[in-house]
């Protein structure tokens, strides 16, 4: 029969077809890929195919044997568990963004009374109006990048340069906190496919945060290691005041912040841009003793082939 004659192979799915049939046909065994097939009735199905060569008496290939398993159903409820999340998660947004978007308003709204009114100095509540639109204007953009596709520009860049240039960048503040920067780039792999701005941004957020913790300064210790399996770990380690465990445990919810001026929306777009990038974030952090952050990346990520 012909491979293509099979009613169960959606048309546009025969390119993949070829390329497990090739393999196959050198001696290869197709191990849990997931494919698309289809019923009699034209619906498709989500299914796993495991798939090897059969050989004859002489060793030589005659033909293959090929299981499928139908994983629909649990495609289905983990679409379903992830839509259940991301409602969730909504559902936290939107309160938060209720709240940090009216204080600010309110405070404006007063302020406009005030000058209605005659009353007070208008230049100083100029400037204080000022600050509340820029900080709205900071929550906003910091949501942005969290609920909107952003136009990533993905190239081949050295992760060293990439932190020299922020290290250099945050120098001032380290000085007048009397931190001091210490790197250790290992041996191995120093280059990776990434949108520069955006690694660039984490890699402030996290520096910076480090920084502001070292209150009677210190070490603040940026590492890269490229010695693992396909895999390149950046950590910033700190000496600051450390993260307690009932906060540690808030990290990554939204508008959670211990800072006065924060937007406790800093982790949850690092963490969106290292996923992005097919990476992971953890934090280890003992109280008084400091702060370790480790991030990790795929060296093979390449999204020209992932797409």
């Amino acid at each position: 029969m012909n491979l293509y004659s099979l009613p169960f192979i959606p048309a546009e799915y025969f390119n993949e077809m070829t390329t497990s049939y090739e393999m196959m046909r050198k001696g290869q065994s197709v191990n849990g890929s997931e494919v698309i097939r289809q019923r009699k009735n034209g619906e498709r199905m989500n299914m796993i195919l495991t798939a090897s060569p059969i050989y004859d008496g002489r060793g030589n290939p005659n033909g293959w044997s090929a299981i499928f398993k139908d994983i629909t159903e649990w495609k289905l409820a983990q679409e379903h568990m992830k839509n259940s999340e991301k409602l969730s998660v909504a559902g936290q947004l939107a309160a938060g963004i209720a709240h940090e978007i009216r204080n600010p308003i309110t405070s404006i709204k007063g302020f406009v009374q005030l000058m209605k009114a005659g009353l007070g100095d208008r230049q100083q509540y100029f400037d204080i109006m000022i600050s509340e639109i820029e900080r709205i204007e900071l929550i906003l953009s910091e949501l942005l990048i969290l609920a909107k596709p952003q136009t990533i520009k993905y190239e081949r860049k050295d992760i060293r340069v990439l932190l020299s240039q922020v290290m250099t960048l945050l120098d001032s503040q380290a000085i007048l906190n009397n931190v001091q920067f210490i790197t250790q780039f290992m041996p191995g792999a120093t280059h990776l496919y990434c949108d520069e701005n955006q690694l660039k941004q984490v890699f402030i957020n996290f520096i910076k945060n480090s920084i502001e913790s070292m209150t009677a300064g210190g070490k603040l210790t940026v590492q890269v290691d490229s010695g693992h399996v396909q895999e390149m770990r950046i950590r910033i380690i700190d000496e600051g005041c450390g993260i307690p465990k009932e906060v540690m445990a808030k990290i990554g919810q939204p508008f959670y912040t211990t800072k006065a001026n924060g937007t406790g929306l800093g982790f949850m777009v690092s963490k969106k841009i290292i996923e992005n990038h097919s990476g992971n974030i953890k934090i280890e952090s003992e109280v008084n003793k400091g702060t370790l952050i480790e991030m990790t990346l795929p060296i093979s990520f390449n999204p020209a082939l992932e797409s």
